[in-house]
C-alpha cells in the first residue's frame, strides 16, 4: 500500500476525529493527499465519507456534486450526478427529495427513472444473461430534472460548469469542470480513485463492438473508453480532481498517467494468456490496439504445442458436449445444454451405435452446459455426477447472481468428493473440483485401459490460455485457488501425457511445462499489477463482484411471510476482519435485525442473517433489498442486492 493510501486508511479509521475537526479553508481533512498541497478555494467544500460530497457556495446558495454523505447541507439549488450507480447516487437522494434540481448524464437517465421496470424485467433476465453489466442500479427511482452531455454548460450564479463525456467506469458517465478563484476543479465520478488507482475492474466488463465481441467475453471491455476519458480529463488541465470516492487528487496529470500505465499493464497481461484468443483470433489484435495502441506490446503465449486433429473414436463430439462410448456401446455423457445435443444422443441410440446411457457429468453451471440436463435425465435414468462445489448452484440457480445461469433447478445429482475415483466399463474416472472458468466448476479425468488419458476441463482452458474473460465468473488471484490451483493441479496431479478437452474446442490439446509455467508467471505478475491498481488490501476485492452477495439472490414471499436473507461476505483480506452489515428494505418491509456484525478469518466466507417481513402488497411485484457494508476503512452503501417477489397469499 502506498504511503498516501496508508494516510487515507488512518484518517478513515479516525472518522470521529474528522467530525469535530473544523473546516479549515472550508475543507475537511482529505483522507489522503496525492500532491504536495495545492491552494484551494474557500468557496469549495468537500466532505469525505462513503462518497465524497462537494459543495460550491455562492451568495447564500449551494450547488452540490455527488451528494451530502453526512447530511450537513440541508438545501441546495441542484445536485450534479456523474453516473447512475446506487452506491454513489444514494448520497444525493435526500437533497433531491427536498427540492434540489437533479442533473444526470443524458445516456444514463434511465438508470435513475426507469428502475422499477428494470428490476421487474431483471427477475427473468438475470437468467441467460450475457451482457454482464453491474447490477448496482438504483433500488428506487429518483426524479430527474435535467440531462447533460458533452458540450453542455451549467450556469449557476456567476460560475460556468462545463460537461465532458467520460465513459468507462459506466457506459454513459460524465465529468464536470469549473474554475473557482482561478483554480480549475474536475469532478470525475469513479473514473479514478486516488493516486493512479481504480475501484475495480469488473464494472468495466462490456462488449467491444469493433472486435465483434459481446459482453460476456469482454474482459474489462470499456478499458479503452476509460483510458480515452482519462486523457480527455488531462487535456482539461485541472488543478484538482475530486472523484466520487477516495482522496482528493492534487497532482492530476501524474495520477492519470500512473493509472493509464497500470491499466495497460493489467490488460496486456490479461491478453497474453487469454483463452479468448483461440476463439476470436485476429480480433484480439483489435482489443490490444484499443487499449495499448500496438498488439506487438503483448507477450502472447504460443498456442498449445500438441494439437490432435480429432478426439479418439470412443469420444463423440456433440456441439459443446462429449459422449463417451464403451466397447459394449453404452454411453457416459458430459454436459447437455441444448435440445440439439439431446436429439443427437437420441439419433445415436436409434441408429444402434449407442444402446444406453449409464452416467452423466456436469462440468459447470452455465446454461449452455446445463439447460437440457433435466430433459436428458427424464429420458435416461442415470446418475448425474458433480463434485460438492457444484451442487448448490445447480440445485438452486435462482439463489445466485452469476453469468449465463440456467433457470432450471437440477436436483437429481450424485455429489462425489474431490478426487473420487470409480470404474465405468474399461475406463477409470476421477472427479475433481476445478475452479477454472468459474469458482463453480469441476473436471473429469478419463483413463482408458491400456490407452488414452483425457482430461475434460469444461471451459477452463483453450490452446491459447486461461478462460477468465468474464470477470463476473469469479476467478480468484490467490495461491491454492482459481487458476493458480488449476495450473498446479494440471502440473502435479494429471498425467503429463493426458490430452485436454474443452467442449467448445474440437481438437484435444496439451500444454507443455513451459506453457504451464508461463501462465503461472503471468498470474503472479497480474496479482502484483492489480495490487497497485486497486485501493483494497487484497486485489481479489477488485475482480470479485460477489465477495459480498445476498443468498438467496431471488426468492418469492407472500404477504405476512418472513423471508430469510443472508449477506454472505468473503474475507479476501490476509487478516481477521469484522464486517458490519445493515439491511435496507423497501417502504413497508421490516428487517429483523437491522444490523449484524460478523467476523471472518482470512479467506473465510461468513454470513450475516436477517429476516424480512413482507407487507400486504399485490402479488407479482419485484422489490429490491440492499445491504450497506462496513469493514476496516471501507463504508460501502447499498453495495449488494437481493430480490423479493411477492407471491399469492396461501
Amino acid at each position: 500500500m502506498s504511503s498516501a493510501n496508508q494516510i487515507w486508511v488512518r484518517h478513515r479509521r479516525n472518522w470521529l476525529v474528522l467530525l469535530v475537526v473544523p473546516l479549515v479553508a472550508a475543507w475537511i481533512g482529505s483522507p489522503c493527499r496525492a500532491g504536495a498541497g495545492v491552494q484551494k478555494s474557500t468557496l469549495v467544500s468537500v466532505i469525505h465519507g462513503a462518497v465524497n460530497g462537494v459543495c460550491l457556495e455562492r451568495n447564500g446558495h449551494r450547488l452540490v456534486i455527488y451528494g451530502d454523505p453526512q447530511r450537513r447541507w440541508k438545501t441546495a439549488d441542484m445536485v450534479l450526478f456523474t453516473h447512475g450507480r446506487r452506491d454513489v447516487a444514494w448520497a444525493g437522494r435526500s437533497l433531491v427529495q427536498d427540492g434540489a434540481q437533479c442533473v444526470v448524464p443524458a445516456t444514463e437517465a434511465e438508470r435513475f427513472t426507469g428502475v422499477e421496470k428494470f428490476w421487474t424485467e431483471f427477475w427473468e433476465k438475470r437468467f441467460h444473461d450475457y451482457d454482464q453489466q453491474s447490477t448496482k442500479v438504483l433500488a428506487a427511482p429518483l426524479r430527474v430534472d435535467r440531462t447533460v452531455r458533452e458540450g453542455d454548460v451549467i450556469q449557476w450564479q456567476d460560475l460556468t460548469m462545463q460537461v465532458l463525456d467520460t465513459p468507462g467506469y459506466t457506459r454513459g458517465a460524465v465529468s464536470y469542470f469549473v474554475q473557482v478563484d482561478g483554480i480549475k476543479y474536475g469532478f470525475v465520478g469513479d473514473l479514478i480513485c486516488g493516486d493512479g488507482q481504480l475501484l475495480d475492474l469488473y464494472s468495466l466488463q462490456d462488449g467491444v463492438a469493433e472486435a465483434k465481441i459481446g459482453g460476456y467475453h469482454g474482459y474489462a471491455g470499456r478499458m479503452g473508453q476509460l483510458i480515452e476519458s482519462l486523457r480527455k480529463v488531462a487535456e482539461q488541465e485541472p488543478n484538482i480532481l475530486v472523484p466520487a470516492r477516495g482522496p482528493v487528487i492534487e497532482q492530476p496529470q501524474a495520477a492519470i498517467k500512473r493509472l493509464i500505465e497500470r491499466l495497460q499493464a493489467a490488460y496486456s497481461n490479461y491478453l497474453s494468456v487469454s483463452a479468448g484468443r483461440w476463439y476470436f483470433r485476429d480480433r484480439y489484435d483489435v482489443l490490444a490496439s484499443r487499449v495499448l495502441g500496438d498488439p506487438a506490446k503483448v507477450e502472447w503465449m504460443p498456442y498449445a504445442r500438441t494439437i490432435e486433429k480429432s478426439p479418439p473414436d470412443w469420444i463423440v463430439p456433440i456441439d459443446n458436449a462429449r459422449l463417451l462410448i464403451s466397447q459394449d456401446r453404452s454411453g457416459f455423457l458430459i454436459d447437455c445444454g441444448s435440445q440439439a445435443i439431446f436429439n443427437h444422443v437420441q439419433k445415436l441410440r436409434d441408429s444402434g451405435r449407442l444402446t444406453s446411457v449409464e452416467g452423466f457429468f456436469i462440468t459447470h453451471y452455465h446454461d449452455d452446459h446445463t439447460n437440457w440436463v433435466n430433459e436428458f435425465l427424464d429420458a435416461y435414468s442415470c446418475p448425474a455426477y458433480v463434485t460438492p462445489c457444484m451442487e448448490d448452484v445447480l440445485r438452486h440457480p435462482g439463489a445466485y447472481r452469476l453469468p449465463a445461469m440456467t433457470a432450471k433447478p437440477i436436483t437429481r445429482l450424485k455429489a462425489v468428493p474431490d478426487g473420487h475415483r470409480m470404474r465405468w466399463k474399461e475406463f477409470a474416472l476421477t472427479f475433481y473440483d476445478y475452479p477454472g472458468q468459474s469458482i463453480y466448476h469441476d473436471a473429469l479425468l478419463v483413463e482408458k485401459d491400456g490407452g488414452e488419458k483425457i482430461f475434460f476441463i469444461g471451459d477452463s482452458f483453450t490452446p491459447s490460455g486461461i478462460d477468465d474473460y468474464c470477470l463476473q465468473n469469479r476467478n480468484f488471484l490467490r495461491d491454492g485457488m482459481g487458476y493458480f490451483y488449476c495450473l498446479d493441479h494440471l502440473k502435479n496431479k494429471i498425467p503429463p501425457e493426458a490430452l485436454l478437452i474443452n467442449e467448445h474446442v474440437l481438437e484435444p490439446f496439451r500444454f507443455d511445462s513451459g506453457q504451464i509455467s508461463h501462465m503461472a508467471k503471468a498470474l503472479e505478475q497480474r496479482r502484483a499489477v492489480l495490487t497497485d491498481l486497486f485501493p483494497w488490501d487484497d486485489a481479489n476485492y477488485g475482480i470479485d463482484e460477489q465477495w459480498a452477495r445476498m443468498y438467496p439472490y431471488g426468492q418469492e414471499a407472500a404477504p405476512g411471510q418472513r423471508a430469510e436473507v443472508a449477506v454472505r461476505l468473503l474475507n479476501h483480506s490476509a487478516k481477521r476482519t469484522t464486517f458490519t452489515t445493515q439491511l435496507n428494505v423497501p417502504a413497508g418491509f421490516e428487517s429483523e435485525p437491522r444490523t449484524q456484525t460478523v467476523t471472518a478469518n482470512p479467506r473465510q466466507e461468513v454470513e450475516a442473517r436477517f429476516q424480512v417481513r413482507v407487507p400486504d402488497l399485490p402479488s407479482g411485484s419485484v422489490y429490491v433489498v440492499t445491504a450497506d457494508i462496513q469493514f476496516g476503512p471501507w463504508d460501502l452503501r447499498q453495495w449488494c442486492e437481493g430480490l423479493i417477489k411477492t407471491a399469492r397469499r396461501e
